[in-house]
């Protein structure tokens, strides 16, 4: 397998769960225009992971998403990578 097929994967394989923890599909994930950023300790520990959701994302899933409210963002926990 190549390095790049190999990237393909773990990207997959990390919207995969990203969606789960969303609640929503991939297929979903990928409809919206979202960024995710480590939630961190000082020392630098992971927590989680805050997604945030940009103007032009589908409001009709972003309602599908427990918890999201009126906020552009919400925290997940921890991703395994």
């Amino acid at each position: 397998m190549s390095n790049r097929e190999l990237e393909n994967r773990d990207e997959s394989d990390f919207a995969t769960a990203v969606a789960a923890a969303l609640g929503i599909s991939v297929d979903e994930l990928d409809e919206l225009n979202w960024r995710i950023e480590d939630h961190n300790s000082d020392d630098g520990l992971v927590y989680g992971h805050n997604v945030y959701f940009d103007e032009g994302s589908d409001i009709t899933i972003l309602g599908r998403i427990a918890g999201l409210g009126n906020k552009n963002w919400i925290r997940i926990g921890p991703i395994a990578g």
